[in-house]
């Protein structure tokens, strides 16, 4: 996409997601082969399934505070100015 585009943020994000696409999958598999048979466990399973992706805005959030506190991200500005 170009220079300095390289988020290592985006990583963790991929993966937490994929995380959670892989526990909704076990959920749906579990509650078809009637494994996950009562509702406090299907709650507690959709529960689990979501903590990967508050886990990735956590991750998100940090990384993004930590940037504005050391100056490498100024509020309101999208791009670094072009250089010539």
């Amino acid at each position: 996409m170009g220079e300095g585009t390289d988020s290592p943020i985006l990583a963790v994000l991929l993966i937490c997601v994929a995380g959670s696409v892989v526990l909704a999958a076990i959920g749906i598999w579990l509650h078809r082969t009637r494994r996950l048979t009562s509702r406090r466990a299907a709650l507690v399973w959709a529960i689990l399934t979501l903590v990967p992706l508050f886990g990735a805005g956590f991750a998100m959030m940090t990384r993004h505070t930590v940037d504005m506190a050391t100056g490498e991200t100024r509020a309101g500005v999208n791009e670094p100015p072009p250089t010539r």
